[in-house]
């Protein structure tokens, strides 16, 4: 058995949750779907043993997979509609994190012996595993993993709970709603930084701190260490580039705040040092009585203020600085570990008996007998030869496998980037001409007043429907819709989402006024 045998855990945010993952973590698969998924080489579920699988309800107990009346992609709608969840548009390119999808495991040796005991199991594909029967221990490890969770994140958070023990190692699939409350009206709401944090740094503490939480309540008691790390953990599950990009993003933000945050201190520094140079000048003007004492007394303790100011913002950007410095080092990493992943060599131990001579040498005919043990030994030899060469052989194969479905993900990754140029390049037509359009409007000084009569209306709260006719605010033939302010807007954004709109009110009403 492994002698590392730790815990794993990995969270990734949703902004979604579709049918397909829904129907994968319940199983709501055909034979016909098993056999397709099994066709891709990193997948391996064994139909014998998909009757194992089992889930915590919201009773804490445990049940067949799947038992619930409604469907995992329905329950969390569900949820999210009772806290008052409001995503932005289907359309929009930029979503929300509504969930956290998590999932739990360790060891392989380890979690197979707690869902299996001392079973013999063949994970080979294809094989006939049917005569396995699902050991307590793994009810209790995941009964306690659920606690755990509705610990942390509140029993009525938890929308799902898959426990899958027909895939090579078993885990856990929990799918939860990070809640928190709203700073002033105190209520529940979804929010995202409230379970995790506001910044990669804090997520990465929040993380560290939930494996030794999950280490200490859980973990330690099913012989399970805590996890090194949570990079990493299950990454078979995300798909490589899409973490590269996204590590390579965030590296840049750090780089950028990195610059940022050198300039600022060294913009502080220099007020500071011009500070301590107008205090030597002034000492000098007090010696040679070009000011007064009271003059100096003042001068002085304004400048002594100042150099106070900026050595309280020299050293919170300093330690600033030193976060940041220190992201941005863990970020590069990660990235270069990440592109440096490859299927190396397996270190393979072979087992075999070395040739050696266990005959007593004859009186006579020692020729023949020589030759006879040497053909013994080659052929003993030649058999060693060839058993290593088979495994070193598989090996190449699966490099080369592999290669050639990272070639074919190169071409579909390249195929995807050409459409979204395309539609950046569509996106950024219509802005452009929106824009125009918008600048036409503000030149003409009737336009404009109505545009601002409109916007100062909507900014109050009041009704400013208006008619192709420019009446008032009466009933409107637009069939642009107004749903008012929404909840935690900022004043600023509010005010030009109100120009905004009171502007395509005015277009608008100019088309349907030209058609007329």
């Amino acid at each position: 058995m492994n002698t590392d045998i730790k815990q794993a855990m990995h969270v990734e945010a949703g902004k979604s949750f579709g049918t397909a993952e829904a129907n994968e973590n319940e199983r709501r698969w055909n034979d016909d779907k098993i056999d397709r998924k099994n066709q891709d080489p990193t997948n391996h579920y064994d139909k014998s043993r998909m009757k194992l699988n089992f889930e915590i309800g919201p009773d804490g107990k445990v049940h067949s997979l799947g038992y619930q009346e409604k469907r995992l992609e329905v329950r969390l709608p569900e949820r999210l509609a009772e806290l008052g969840w409001k995503p932005f548009k289907p359309d929009s390119k930029i979503q929300p994190n509504c969930c956290a999808k998590f999932i739990f495991g360790g060891n392989h040796d380890r979690t197979l012996e707690m869902a299996f005991g001392t079973q013999p199991v063949n994970l080979d594909k294809g094989a006939d595993n049917s005569h396995l029967q699902r050991c307590s221990e793994i009810e209790q490890w995941a009964k306690e993993v659920y606690d755990w969770c509705a610990k942390r994140c509140g029993l009525e958070n938890i929308i799902g709970f898959q426990v899958h023990l027909d895939e090579s190692s078993p885990h856990i699939h929990a799918l939860i709603v990070p809640v928190g409350q709203r700073a002033k009206s105190g209520l529940e709401c979804v929010m995202w930084s409230a379970k995790f944090g506001k910044s990669r740094y804090e997520y990465g503490q929040i993380l560290r701190e939930m494996q030794t939480s999950l280490y200490e309540e859980v973990g330690r008691k099913y012989g399970l260490e805590r996890g090194d790390s949570i990079d990493g953990c299950y990454v078979q599950h995300l798909h490589k580039r899409d973490y590269i990009r996204k590590l390579t993003k965030e590296a840049r933000q750090a780089e950028t705040a990195v610059k940022g945050l050198q300039t600022m201190i060294r913009k502080l520094e220099r007020e500071m040092l011009a500070g301590r140079t107008q205090l030597k000048e002034i000492d000098e003007a007090l010696a040679s009585g070009k000011i007064t004492l009271d003059r100096y007394d003042a001068h002085k303790e304004d400048i002594q203020k100042l150099i106070a100011e900026c050595q309280e913002k020299l050293e919170d950007k300093s330690n600033k600085l030193h976060e940041k410095e220190h992201e941005l080092e863990h970020l590069t990493k990660d990235a270069a570990k990440a592109r440096s992943v490859i299927q190396p060599f397996r270190n393979h131990k072979v087992d075999f008996t070395p040739p050696q001579i266990t005959e007593t040498v004859p009186l006579f005919g020692t020729d023949k007998w020589i030759e006879r043990q040497n053909r013994l030994i080659a052929k003993q030899f030649t058999e060693i030869v060839r058993k290593i060469e088979s495994l070193y052989r598989n090996d190449a194969a699966r490099q080369v496998e592999a290669a050639q479905r990272n070639i074919l993900a190169d071409y579909g990754e390249l195929y995807q980037l050409r459409k979204d140029v395309k539609t950046l390049i569509e996106n950024n037509d219509g802005l452009k001409s929106t824009l125009e359009t918008m600048l036409d409007q503000l030149a003409n000084p009737a336009l404009r007043s109505k545009i601002f009569a409109i916007a100062d209306a909507l900014a109050d709260g009041t009704s400013a429907a208006i008619s192709s006719g420019g009446g008032g605010c009466g009933n409107s033939d637009t069939d642009l819709r107004w749903n008012g302010r929404k909840p935690d807007e900022e004043e600023d954004e509010y005010k030009r989402r109100c120009l905004m709109y009171a502007m395509y009110v005015v277009r608008n009403s100019q088309r349907k006024t030209i058609r007329r």
